[in-house]
Order: C-alpha cells, then sequence, then structure tokens
C-alpha cells in the first residue's frame, strides 16, 4: 500500500508536541556551562577565604 506522506501523522505529533533534540540542546547546553563556570568560581573564592583563615591563625 502507497503512502502520500514522507512520516505519519504519530511521528509528526510527536515532533510538534516535544520540542527536536537539537533546540533542547542549544537551550541547555550555555546553561551547562554558565553552572559551571559559576560553581567553579564560587569553590575558587571560598578555598580563597579558607586559605586566608588558615594564615590568619
Amino acid at each position: 500500500m502507497a503512502r502520500d506522506t514522507l512520516v505519519s501523522w504519530q511521528t509528526f505529533a510527536l515532533f510538534i508536541l516535544f520540542p527536536p533534540a537539537a533546540l533542547v540542546a542549544i537551550v541547555l547546553f550555555p546553561l551547562t556551562l554558565l553552572v559551571f563556570g559559576w560553581l567553579y568560581y564560587r569553590g575558587k573564592y571560598e578555598a580563597e577565604l579558607e586559605s586566608d583563615d588558615e594564615k590568619r591563625v
């Protein structure tokens, strides 16, 4: 039986209902980098505070 469409309506519905993975990755990748950067600098700052406290004692 020949098909008139390239994809079935179920596949099309899933594509519309759930955003494509590439779009999700484009949004989440920079957010991930920002979180890692924030954690790095926060840890670096806390390490500097601890080393300053140890020097004073």
